[in-house]
């Protein structure tokens, strides 16, 4: 398997939420320059100025020759899609569609997986929950667990995994980030009977040391050899169509390339390969119906607030200068903050000072590292997993390109999506008011010590609004908690 090809994918969409395949941090420096060659007529440049509504008809489109709509099973979600819904095929396969990815051996087999559940009800909870995964009560798996598609003896886990929630009032809501998942820890557990029953480890000691460093509502941004935990919290899917970032560090430049690749990154081998003993990638008018579907996800509505506080924290966020960076109007305008990462470096808003135009953020660059490499140069030529990548970029169409930052994240549902920043490691949003020295080192989140002493964990970095009068953070975080 390469590395480079999963560096590339792990730099692209570190949200991804499959932590068992292999990744390094060898330098990509040429993406741009490389797409271009390979696929010369590949846009660029997002169209910031799409709707939702747009973006998801022109995913559904530009399959003409699709199968006729049909009648989906209904979804125990309260913001679900009827079963006979123009989004509903682009729905049930984000939920429950493995897309032959369990051809891959990562996890045990299904009756495997069945039996835990059977054999130790009270470790494991129903259906998993005990580990967050939110239970389905349509059937024997939770949300983002299932029988493989193309092998149902085979088991996997679902575009849906980690974006599926149980919110605080109970309501279970399809886009938004399972901030109680502890998938590392349900890795290791698995991996532990897997193990005990007389079969090959699905992981290495580092990897299992790793994924127990992440604790609920995190993914790994990279997985291998490379030696450093690199944290990253589970995004919210909502509203995604108009935007013209993704991933954290901005690199898709809109949702079918951020879906396509999220795809890929769970695929071994070539997954266009027909040959291939893992599956191949879906037909794009099959997938373009997931893209349609992410295009139109709403935020839930947060607790209710006072309608005063409310009101002057509409206004603060734009006294504060919050405004110039996140766009509520025109989310397709959200761009990429670059990093200080000098020792000295500091936070600055756009058009504080003209060296930064776009403003700068002095936070954890462990994610940059990915992309921008350690320094060392690798053999001539190009690796073959990058070209596949590449290949892949072109063939679809996909939108890329490098960055020199952090995209800058919508606020959408900000109220369900707690602890904060990229790493998680802010656990309200009036810590994040504070600055970084008196920000709690250390705090709990669901049981796993969050302690950001350590270089995964550092909570350094958006330093803005810190001295805003008490009464402003206060009108502020519940304006925020409306959106």
């Amino acid at each position: 398997m390469s590395h480079a090809r999963w560096l590339l994918i792990a730099a692209l969409f570190a949200a991804s939420c499959d932590d068992n395949d292999a990744a390094t941090v060898d330098a990509a420096p040429q993406l741009d320059v490389a797409v271009a060659d390979a696929a010369p007529d590949a846009a660029p440049d997002a169209t910031p100025d799409a709707t939702p509504d747009a973006t998801a008809d022109a995913a559904l489109d530009a399959a003409p020759d699709a199968a006729p709509p049909i009648v989906w099973p209904a979804v125990a979600a309260d913001n679900a899609l009827p079963p006979d819904h123009r989004l509903a095929e682009g729905q049930h396969r984000f939920l429950y569609d493995t897309w032959s990815t369990e051809l891959g051996d990562s996890w045990p087999p299904a009756d495997f997986m069945l039996a835990l559940l059977r054999d130790e009800p009270e470790f494991f909870g129903e259906q998993f929950s005990a580990f967050g995964f939110v239970p389905d009560p349509n059937r024997d798996l939770p949300f983002g667990l299932a029988r493989g598609s193309a092998d149902p003896t085979r088991f996997h886990h679902t575009c849906a995994v980690c974006h599926v929630s149980r919110l605080p009032d109970g309501r279970v809501w399809i886009g938004a980030p399972n901030t109680a998942l502890d998938f590392g820890r349900f890795n290791v557990e698995v991996n532990a009977r897997w193990v005990a029953a007389g079969n090959l480890p699905l992981m290495t000691d580092l990897e299992r040391e790793k994924l127990l460093q992440l604790g609920p509502g995190r993914t790994n941004a990279e997985s291998g050899d490379y030696p450093q935990v690199v944290p990253v919290d589970f995004p919210a899917y909502f509203r995604l169509g108009p935007r013209a970032h993704f991933n954290y560090l901005g690199t898709g430049r809109d949702v079918r390339t951020e879906a396509y690749l999220a795809l890929y990154a769970l695929f071994s081998g070539d997954p266009e390969d027909p040959g291939s003993p893992y599956g191949v990638f879906p037909e794009e008018a099959v997938f373009d119906t997931v893209v349609a579907f992410l295009s139109e996800l709403d935020p839930p509505a947060g607790p209710a607030q006072d309608a005063a506080l409310v009101a002057r924290g509409a206004a603060v966020f734009v006294e504060a200068g919050c405004a110039d960076c996140h766009h509520r109007e025109a989310p397709g305008d959200d761009g990429v903050i670059p990093i200080d990462k000098a020792d000295d470096g500091r936070d600055r808003q756009p058009g504080e000072d003209p060296e930064w135009p776009r403003g700068a953020i002095h936070t954890s660059p462990l994610h940059r590292v990915l992309i921008d490499g350690d320094g060392e140069e690798g053999g001539g030529g190009i690796d073959p997993g990058r070209l596949r990548l590449i290949t892949f970029i072109g063939r679809h169409g996909l939108r890329v390109g490098l960055t020199d930052g952090y995209r800058v994240p919508t606020l959408d549902g900000l109220w369900a999506t707690a602890p904060y920043l990229h790493n998680g490691t802010v656990p309200t949003l009036a810590a994040l008011l504070e600055r970084t020295g008196d920000r709690l080192v250390i705090f709990d989140n669901r049981g796993f010590t969050v302690d950001t002493g350590l270089l995964a964990n550092l909570n350094r970095g958006h330093e803005f609004g810190v001295d805003l009068p008490p009464a402003d953070k206060a009108a502020l975080v519940a304006w925020l908690n409306t959106l």
